[in-house]
């Protein structure tokens, strides 16, 4: 006999709305969490490695253990590396080269001090050039002008950073740290990357600031990714400058690495809580075969096979589930619009892209087919004339 009409689970989920709505319900929490588990763990991996470019190299001091913050090189450093190295791109006859510095340090608001319980806030300076902008060119200034001395650009991330509203660190406001106020004077943009939850300022003025006469690093944009060898090989000779050449890809993608425990939790607790719904499945669904147990015993008796009840129980629960996941990307859309993520000193923006949805859907569809699996297997066992006597 042929399989149960298709129409046949659909009633069977109209007999039952509470269950099947809680069930829904159920199935519309897990699509959630799995979307935005993998928004989270996407957002990480985009916020560094969006960040890199494949002809682009960071030049720093080989003791500093491939760490920007804690390296140290001469300022002479630009000018020998643009004199010394073939393959560098030039743009109006102007060598592609930011001489940088990394900066951790505490910012607070405004133009003048409000007391002894103002806060302040840890936040992350990029001391540039006006050539910054040449080689990250996935920066957009979205509001305003470049800086210049006394001034400075925030990253369209940096409010919500600080947990602080947008127009707080708008285009004429003020902020204070290393003892001199500073006038914000632009926005930028560098979507999906850690960049928009960085202060950008200009190097010289840091410098003068911090009472350093050094850089941190030196970010170079090469003709193509091929002439990085000739980079590489300066800093290999210049024993001297004790230096190192990394492929700004390489650096990214290391400091991508370094959050690799933070993904597999993320992943466990969102295993942790499907499994859970696996069980909590089979329990709904073996008690739904509990109550309609003369039933399916009376359908196998008029010549309905096993196979095809399990097929009808299974096509019940992936309608619940489909159900439940256009509500749970309903759920994660709102729940996440416009969520920042703060990370050590950056912070990266969570966004509902298609391949999270897929995650999400296609989760909650497979943790209900898993969840009937006890079921299915307890309808193709069936005793007829057992089931058949059940009150």
């Amino acid at each position: 006999m042929a399989g149960l009409p298709v129409d046949h689970a659909f009633r069977n989920l109209a007999r039952r709305p509470l269950r099947t709505l809680l069930t829904a319900l159920a199935s519309a929490l897990v699509t959630a969490l799995l979307v935005g588990t993998s928004s989270f763990v996407r957002g990480l991996d985009r916020g560094f490695t969006d960040a890199a470019e494949s002809d682009t190299a960071i030049v720093m001091s080989a003791a500093s253990e491939r760490d920007v913050v804690r390296s140290s090189i001469s300022v002479q450093v630009p000018d020998l590396v643009a004199a010394g190295v073939r393959g560098i791109k030039h743009v109006d006859g102007v060598a592609v080269i930011s001489p940088e510095m990394h900066l951790a340090t505490n910012l607070r608001l405004g133009k003048e001090s409000a007391g002894a319980d103002e806060p302040y806030y840890p936040a992350f300076l990029r001391g540039i050039s006006p050539k910054a902008f040449l080689v990250h060119d996935i920066v957009t200034l979205v509001e305003g002008r470049a800086p210049r001395t006394g001034e400075v650009i925030v990253g369209r991330l940096v409010p919500e950073r600080f947990g602080v509203a947008a127009d707080t660190l708008s285009v004429g406001s003020f902020v204070r740290f290393e003892g001199a106020v500073f006038e914000v004077v632009g926005v930028f943009a560098a979507p999906g990357t850690t960049l928009e939850s960085e202060i950008w300022t200009p190097a010289n003025e840091l410098r003068g600031l911090t009472r350093r006469d050094d850089l941190n690093a030196v970010f170079v944009k090469m003709d193509s990714p091929e002439a990085l060898g000739n980079l590489e090989l300066f800093a290999k000779r210049r024993v001297d400058l004790e230096l190192v050449a990394i492929p700004s890809s390489t650096y990214y993608r290391e400091l991508s690495d370094y959050f690799d425990p933070i993904r597999r939790m993320a992943w466990i607790f969102a295993a942790l809580v499907a499994a859970a719904s696996i069980a909590g499945g089979a329990n709904t669904l073996n008690a739904a075969v509990q109550d309609r147990i003369r039933e399916l015993a009376a359908l196998r008796a008029v010549g309905y096979t096993g196979f095809a009840l399990a097929r009808s129980l299974a096509l019940e629960a992936l309608v619940i589930a489909a159900a439940g996941s256009m509500a749970g990307l309903i759920i994660a859309r709102f729940a996440m619009a416009g969520g920042v993520v703060r990370i050590a000193m950056g912070a990266f923006a969570l966004d509902v892209d298609p391949p999270s949805v897929l995650v999400g859907i296609a989760g909650t569809l497979a943790v209900a087919l898993l969840g009937c699996i006890p079921a299915g297997l307890r309808v193709m066992r069936l005793p007829i004339a057992v089931a058949l006597k059940e009150t």
